[in-house]
């Protein structure tokens, strides 16, 4: 047993071997992928990055990085999120200089901060995809390993409206990137005439033992079909709640019509939407959700979808503009703004938010989203107030009787909103 062994095992007390070795041969991974890859004195900028890809769990982003080209390191000035930059093949013969994102933590709220990070840090950002597993309805047909494209869009089915006669959903998730999906749409018309680029990717690239196919004995569902992961397409459901009961799993693909179910597609397609950047999600089928659930497939479905993201941007030309056209007027003017007011001790907390929010006339405040992550719930708060005509009046009034009206802070934030209201017209 090596030092790097022992150092491990002291970790994770009382975990047993397999899953010891597992951590230890994926933190091996990880690092012979980023060094590996490295280009000495590299000094990438953030400019001209318009694709970003986000994983929850570092088998994701070891995945990812498998799938992935040139990666190396970039370091941002005043954010402490660890990027990567690699490169990814393009429709047009060139080649996708891409970002690649891990959450701190897994879940929506994760998930919607580092889409937050991603769009300040790099503001030619134009799609983000998210990359990883999920928990996979078998009534649709899923087996361990396949892949969903969610080309039907995120389905939040915690963000719903009870009403006497059952749970509403309150709003659609917008914002799903449509060049993805024409990308999608592609790669179907393709495998109707017998390619599947993603199969040879999973057999082409040097994939590390860690991420190898596991024997189908090891799926409970397991059936008579040949080995590699088959392509779903349909809505994915996110909420902030770990899917662990097949009579919770059939209810909502009963009543939402989703195929998997995940804890963070929520939070990106919200966190990018907010900040002008579209969507997409692909996932790869870890569990069915049930009391069979374990972590045996985490590593071949999370490359299995990492293969089809390398498939799909394969599809998408690399001249994408450079910026989010038409959105930079708006950008500058919100963040001054939310700048401003995330300057303010009464905007720290979340129940000082509220507290802020419960003065605002009950038309506005009723359509405003809450929210944990502080920047995201000030970007949907002055969004709200910036729909109605007298917005900016009530939002003033509002911190006036929250703070005082003779509070210095406040004499900066009339200006900042006087000068960078209405930034949306």
């Amino acid at each position: 047993m090596t030092r790097d062994d022992r150092d491990l095992e002291r970790r994770f007390p009382g975990a047993d071997r397999e899953l010891v070795y597992r951590e230890l041969e994926l933190d091996r991974i990880l690092t012979r992928v980023q060094v590996g890859r490295s280009r000495d004195g590299a000094t990438d900028e953030p400019s001209g990055i318009a694709i970003g890809l986000v994983t929850a769990l570092p088998v994701e982003s070891a995945a990812i990085r498998v799938m992935a080209d040139d990666v190396r390191p970039v370091s941002v000035p005043g954010d402490p999120t660890l990027y990567f930059l690699a490169e990814m093949p393009s429709r047009d013969g060139g080649r996708h200089t891409v970002v690649i994102a891990s959450q701190v933590q897994d879940g929506n709220r994760g998930a919607a901060a580092i889409c937050a990070g991603l769009a300040r840090s790099f503001p030619s950002l134009r799609h983000i995809v998210l990359c990883g597993i999920a928990g996979g309805f078998p009534q649709n047909g899923l087996r361990l390993g396949d892949i969903v494209s969610a080309s039907d869009g995120i389905v939040d089915y915690d963000h719903v409206r009870s009403l006497p006669g059952g749970d509403q959903l309150r709003r659609p998730v917008e914002g799903m990137s449509k060049v993805l999906l024409a990308a999608d749409r592609e790669l179907l018309a393709q495998e109707a005439l017998g390619s599947r680029p993603w199969l040879a990717h999973l057999a082409e690239r040097r994939v590390p033992p860690l991420f190898a196919r596991p024997l189908a004995v090891n799926d409970p569902r397991r059936t008579d079909r040949p080995d590699g992961p088959i392509v779903h397409r349909g809505s994915i459901g996110s909420a902030d709640r770990l899917v662990r009961s097949a009579r919770v799993r059939d209810q909502l693909a009963t009543r939402f019509g989703v195929m998997a179910a995940e804890m963070e597609g929520s939070g990106v397609a919200v966190g990018a939407d907010l900040h002008g950047v579209q969507w997409y999600v692909v996932r790869g089928i870890s569990d069915y959700c049930d009391e069979s659930k374990n972590d045996r497939w985490q590593p071949y479905a999370a490359l299995a979808a990492a293969s089809y993201v390398r498939a799909l941007l394969a599809e998408v030309s690399a001249g994408l503009p450079a910026s989010r056209a038409g959105t930079q007027p708006r950008e500058s003017g919100l963040n001054a703004i939310v700048d401003v007011l995330l300057s303010l001790p009464v905007i720290e907390e979340e129940h000082q938010r509220q507290t802020l929010i419960r003065q605002l006339p009950s038309r506005i405040r009723t359509q405003i989203p809450s929210h944990q992550v502080p920047r995201l719930h000030v970007i949907t708060l002055i969004q709200t107030c910036e729909r109605f005509p007298d917005g900016a009046d009530q939002l003033m009034r509002a911190l006036e009787t929250t703070m005082g009206g003779d509070a210095p802070e406040l004499d900066r934030v009339r200006s900042v909103i006087g000068q960078h209201w209405r930034f949306s017209n």
